[in-house]
């Protein structure tokens, strides 16, 4: 069987569906996108900046969401655990994101996934699975090497007391929003 070879979407495609997206859910619209999609807000490592990045959601566990991410940026920020605030569902929640990032670790958590939410669970076009069987181990090793996973344990204290419609670092900052 002829493998071909996976090409990532372009960034300029994420750029405007986040600028769309963004909006829609911290609006009365999110059930549109919420149910697939939450919106992850922290402070950069480096930089100090505020950002807001909507992402698919899974979840791995009742008290945990994971999130997938194709080696860019933002994962880094989570190498050694932080507090990250999570749009889920319109619910502001506190998290503690921490990055998964060994290659066997994050092929065993793609199977376990697809093992509980059956063939097709896992779109993100990062990841390439096939949507019809569940993935060979070398499929998901293959996987491991285009994505980490961000898991966010979620903690029983909001974010934010009540709602609030404009994501905010934890200095009470605007975010900065990155497309």
């Amino acid at each position: 069987m002829a493998r071909t070879r996976w090409h990532p979407p372009p960034e300029s495609l994420f750029n405007a569906a986040n600028r769309v997206v963004r909006p829609l859910l911290r609006s009365r619209l999110h059930p549109l996108v919420s149910r697939r999609l939450m919106l992850l807000t922290y402070d950069g490592a480096k930089t100090g900046r505020t950002y807001a990045i909507p992402l698919a959601s899974y979840r791995g566990a009742p008290d945990e969401v994971w999130a997938f991410g194709a080696r860019t940026g933002w994962m880094s920020n989570f190498r050694n655990g932080r507090t990250v605030r999570l749009l889920l569902r319109r619910r502001d929640l506190r998290a503690e994101a921490t990055a998964v990032e060994d290659r066997e670790q994050v092929a065993r958590l793609l199977e376990e996934l697809v093992q509980r939410k059956g063939p097709g669970a896992v779109r993100d076009p990062f990841v390439g699975f096939p949507r019809d069987r569940h993935p060979t181990h070398e499929e998901a090793l293959a996987a491991a090497d285009r994505v980490r996973i961000a898991r966010f344990h979620l903690s029983t204290k909001p974010w934010i007391q009540g709602r609030s419609s404009r994501s905010r670092s934890a200095l009470g900052r605007p975010a900065t929003t990155r497309s």
